[in-house]
């Protein structure tokens, strides 16, 4: 019986939210892709819902606006706090304020055009997914394809394909997997994972139900339920209807099957109430902190949970997914255009330390949860019952305590230093020295024009219409960005780059260019002696000084492509 065959130039294995950005990135890009996803139907319960001001950032560039984004989220109110509770219509024990310091707000305002936001990954992935068919097409994922393997012929990957249909093969000359914690790609190819694999588990129950009237004046994102006896936490993905109550499970404890009935009820004491709910499902998940000890064999590559898999708390797992697929997908089309196939080389040593930082940090926050709960155990048993509660709500003094634990957990919810500050260091980047830090690296974000770092955003104009830097940036090509009069010899150097097979578009900011400051932000960040040179994924190549940059352009490019 012979098998259908169909060629493309990359194979995305993984329907998810960071495979379907790879096909919108390559979309962009103009490379050939297919996405299969063994799933019958895009996710349809609620799972990550944090969206970084980076990863809107992406979809930014790739024609989503992050306003769509926010008007399918939560209002802002119900988003605004985080709280530690005894039961979820309860009493609360600490409450963690989000944006409670102007100047924080001020800050964050300034540093990005897209501000992080909430959504609920299964609503994020359909507007990645009506992306992608106005896009490129519905053909461009195909459900109910499970990847089984691989053979190399000719160069290229011949994958099997089960469908309901029977097999196909699918040649490629990229394999990327985008297959999540379990990834059929990564153990195809012998990539192990490394690190703890089973540090907390959990059953995840997804129900519906309305507490708005309940939480009237207590709206929150997260609540944490601190009462041993029903401990878990719930996430409001929206608090008229669609709730997670994540309910912690005993290292001995048989769940395999799921005992629904005992969880339904462990659910309903942790509400504090009974309401009319319907739970929708429930399934059980470990807790990691994992990264793959390879992230390339040849032109097999892993993005999002594929590679690695952090602790939830931080929500930083899709975002950094999301930030893989930027930095892979602008190489593999620059090498089918001719780059030097050693581009693709610096894809792990430019992001595998990104995510092993990431994953530390992510752990550092849940081990640091134990504070709130050292505080709330009275009796220093190492369990917290209803009568340690009790006592902290009697005693002012103790619940002081419980609410600076509380405080103390600010890196948890705000990780933008991690998520724009990021710095590559690779083949990909001239390097010229260290980016500043901030005093606090994880929370608070340092723009630089630093080589590796990502180029910092400023308001301009453009004959009166604002504009970010960041929207200068192209996916497909290089750009140099200048702060200067009119130079002769550096248009004829980009000429030159372009004539010579090297896409590089040239952006002067000046009066006569029509391209200007709209303040005085962007002469802070790139005074008139610099030259940046930024990659299509929005970091800096390499900082040429304003004179010599015509005379050291093509050298840097010949060092980057």
């Amino acid at each position: 019986m012979s098998i259908n065959r169909v060629e493309t130039t990359v194979l995305v294995v993984g329907g998810g939210p960071v495979g379907i950005l790879t096909g919108l990135l390559f979309q962009k890009l103009g490379v050939d892709f297919q996405i299969i996803e063994r799933r019958p139907t895009l996710h349809q319960a609620p799972q990550a819902h944090v969206i970084s001001s980076r990863s809107l950032e992406i979809c930014r560039a790739v024609g989503i606006d992050d306003m769509t984004i926010r008007a399918l989220g939560p209002a802002l109110q119900d988003t605004a706090s985080i709280r530690w509770v005894d039961r979820l219509v309860g009493r609360d024990l600490g409450v963690f304020r989000m944006g409670r310091d102007p100047s924080e707000i001020g800050r964050m305002l300034s540093q990005t055009p897209t501000p992080s936001t909430n959504l609920s990954q299964d609503q994020f992935e359909k507007v990645l997914f009506e992306r992608l068919c106005e896009t490129a097409g519905a053909e461009k994922l195909l459900f109910e394809h499970a990847w089984e393997g691989f053979e190399v012929s000719s160069d290229n990957y011949v994958s099997t394909i089960s469908t309901p249909d029977g097999q196909v093969e699918i040649s490629s000359r990229y394999l990327i997997g985008a297959d999540g914690a379990g990834s059929r790609v990564r153990k195809a190819a012998g990539i192990n994972m490394v690190g703890p694999d089973n540090i907390q588990t959990f059953i995840n129950i997804h129900f519906s139900a309305n507490l708005r009237e309940h939480l009237s004046g207590r709206e929150g994102l997260l609540y944490w339920v601190m009462d041993e006896e029903v401990s878990g936490t719930f996430i409001a993905h929206d608090i008229d209807s669609n709730w997670i109550f994540m309910k912690t499970v005993d290292e001995d404890e048989n769940i395999d099957p799921i005992d629904e009935a005992k969880f339904e009820s462990l659910l309903r004491k942790a509400i504090g109430i009974d309401i009319p709910l319907t739970i929708n499902s429930m399934n059980a998940w470990r807790m990691t902190a994992q990264i793959a000890d390879g992230y390339q064999k040849d032109h097999l590559f892993l993005v999002g949970d594929a590679a690695h898999r952090f602790p939830p708390t931080g929500g930083i797992g899709m975002n950094t997914g999301f930030q893989d697929a930027h930095n892979l997908t602008w190489k593999i089309a620059m090498v089918e255009n001719g780059a030097n196939p050693d581009l693709l080389n610096t894809y792990e040593p430019e992001r595998k330390p990104i995510a092993e930082t990431n994953s530390s940090q992510s752990l550092n926050n849940a081990m640091k949860m134990i504070e709130v709960a050292i505080a709330l155990d009275v009796d220093g048993d190492k369990t917290i019952s209803a009568a340690d509660i009790d006592a902290v709500c009697n005693d002012e003094a103790r619940l002081a305590a419980v609410q600076a634990a509380v405080d103390a957990q600010a890196a948890h919810f705000n990780m933008s230093g991690l998520d724009l500050g990021v710095c590559y260091n690779s083949t990909a980047v001239m390097e010229d020295g260290e980016p500043p830090q901030s005093e606090d690296p994880v929370s608070i974000y340092q723009p630089s024009t630093t080589p590796g770092t990502r180029l910092p955003h400023a308001m301009l104009l453009r004959d009166a219409t604002p504009l970010s830097t960041l929207d200068l940036v192209r996916l497909d090509r290089f750009l140099l960005l200048a702060h200067a009069g009119e130079n002769d010899a550096l248009s004829a150097a980009v000429d030159a780059a372009n004539s010579a097979g090297k896409p590089l578009q040239l952006e002067v900011i000046n009066e006569s260019s029509g391209l200007t400051a709209a303040d005085d932000a962007f002469a802070t960040l790139c005074p008139p002696g610099e030259v940046l040179l930024v990659r299509p994924d929005g970091h800096i190549a390499a900082r040429l000084g304003a004179a010599s940059a015509a005379e050291e352009l093509d050298k840097a490019l010949r060092s980057l492509m």
